[in-house]
This record gives structure tokens, C-alpha cells and sequence, in this order.
């Protein structure tokens, strides 16, 4: 949770700020090196890293560190799983669901919450999308 928080925050801020790595690793007084793991979730930083991090751009830790109110709830709101992926395998080509928030594959089929980023889903419409892949 703390990575997942602190990567949105920072990719949040460059966005704003149209800043490249280098340039707000710059400010922050890091390799863009590191600081690009920092932002991919690879490195955890230490606590002199979050400190420079928070001097460069003039944040709070929590400001960094903690979601909003809207952002914790809407991972409360289902999103619908509509889309599936197909890989071949040595059994032929085999389907699976995409978590709508992620864009990455779900383990199974019909579960409550992406596992990767826990995401309320709803599956009310997948079985006709996989009915309509099957049919083509």
C-alpha cells in the first residue's frame, strides 16, 4: 500500500507539473535512475529518500503518503469486468478477465476484488463477452 500510494502521488505530481523523471529527480536531489523504480514500485524508499522527495516538491508525508477521500472509495464502487485477454497455451487459446481499474489479468474468473489492486468488480457481463469471443 505505502509503494502503491506513494508511485500515484509522484506520477501524480510530474503529470501536473509536466515534469520528466529527470527533471523531478533533480529537484528532489536523486538519480532519475532511482527515482524511476521509486515511481514503478521496484525500490521502497528509506526515510532520508521520502524526506528528500517531500523538500523537492514541497509536500507533507501524508500529503505523499495518504489517499484522498474519493480515491479510497471509489475502489468501493464495482467497476465491470468487460474485457478478456486470450493467450495460447499447449491446450490452444485460453481466455482471461482484465480487472477494468489494473488493465492486468485476473487469476480466476468471478472473484470479488482484483487481487493486485483490490478493486470491487462486477462480472454481470462477462459471460456474454466470453459468449461472443467463443462464437467467432
Amino acid at each position: 500500500m505505502f509503494l502503491d500510494n506513494l508511485s500515484t502521488a509522484l506520477l501524480r505530481i510530474c503529470g501536473e507539473k509536466d515534469l520528466t523523471y529527470e527533471t523531478a529527480a533533480e529537484r528532489c536531489g536523486l538519480s532519475s535512475r532511482y527515482f524511476g523504480s521509486i515511481t514503478r514500485r521496484r525500490t521502497a524508499p528509506s526515510l532520508d529518500t521520502l524526506e528528500k522527495i517531500c523538500v523537492g516538491f514541497q509536500k507533507t508525508p501524508n500529503e505523499l503518503l495518504l489517499l484522498s477521500v474519493e480515491q479510497e472509495l471509489s475502489y468501493r464502487q464495482p467497476m465491470v469486468v468487460c474485457e478478456t485477454r486470450r493467450f495460447q497455451s499447449s491446450q490452444g487459446p485460453t481466455g482471461y478477465p482484465v480487472c477494468p481499474r489494473c488493465n492486468l489479468t485476473l487469476d480466476r474468473e468471478h472473484q470479488h476484488y482484483c487481487d493486485r489492486c483490490g478493486q470491487l468488480l462486477e462480472w454481470s457481463y462477462y459471460d456474454s463477452v466470453v459468449e461472443s469471443l467463443t462464437e467467432k
